[in-house]
């Protein structure tokens, strides 16, 4: 999946962030902090972390498993999400 179908993954996800009650979601700028997660959002007071992949083979560069490590252990939701797993997590986020 090239560069581009991770944009056209990620969009259709934000679409499908709509339907999760109680929830609010926000994608971030490549241009903003590096290693920052591509989407955060709140669902139901549990902060949520997103990196969006191409495929589950990407690579996930040292900074954004950091990131998405200490999301984790401070009790916030970090995952790294692509076609592969996107419906699996989606599901958990209804759940929430």
């Amino acid at each position: 999946m090239s560069a581009k179908s991770e944009t056209l993954f990620r969009a259709r996800a934000m679409r499908m962030f709509k339907s999760i009650p109680n929830s609010w979601w926000e994608s971030i700028s490549q241009r903003a902090i590096c290693g920052t997660p591509d989407v955060l959002g709140c669902v139901k007071g549990r902060f949520v972390a997103l990196e969006f992949k191409a495929t589950a083979k990407s690579k996930q560069a040292k900074l954004q498993d950091y990131k998405i490590r200490l999301i984790n252990e401070a009790g916030g939701i970090g995952f790294f999400v692509h076609p592969d797993n996107w419906e699996e997590i989606y599901e958990y986020l209804l759940t929430l």
